[in-house]
């Protein structure tokens, strides 16, 4: 019998996995890490910005999600993500430029402003430790 589950992440942009069966899934829950494995309860849950891990035997692959929701259901998974990137995507001479432009700018921000930036910078610092992590397995 197959215990897998089907995990499929999508973004208003993109589908960045459709269906991919998987042995394990570890996700960003509102309320902390969240390791869902085959015939998971039911649940419905809200993502928060950070790393979303699947293993599929000895194959891990990472992402970074940045809020939403996910749902499990009958060993499927559905992530419903504001954005995602694949580890790939991720640049990481580019993103440490946006970060000091960021934290420069945030110096003379307006409280608008300010909130936006912020946002901004949870996503590259997130997309920044998604980096490290690759990084190091490739050790």
């Amino acid at each position: 019998m197959d215990k897998k589950l089907n995990l499929t992440i999508m973004t208003p942009q993109r589908i960045i996995v459709e269906n991919k069966k998987v042995d394990s899934v570890t996700l960003p829950a509102w309320e902390g890490e969240m390791c869902v494995l085959y015939n998971h309860l039911p649940y419905i849950g809200q993502l928060r910005e950070g790393i979303l891990k699947y293993r599929d035997g000895e194959k891990e692959e990472y992402f970074s999600v940045f809020w939403g929701f996910f749902e499990v259901l009958n060993n499927n998974i559905v992530v419903l993500a504001e954005d995602a990137n694949l580890s790939k995507e991720i640049d990481e001479e580019k993103l440490r430029q946006q970060y000091q432009d960021l934290k420069q700018s945030l110096v003379s921000a307006d409280k608008n402003t300010a909130e936006d930036l912020e946002i901004q910078l949870k996503k590259i610092i997130v997309n920044l430790k998604l980096h490290n992590i690759i990084k190091r397995n490739k050790k």
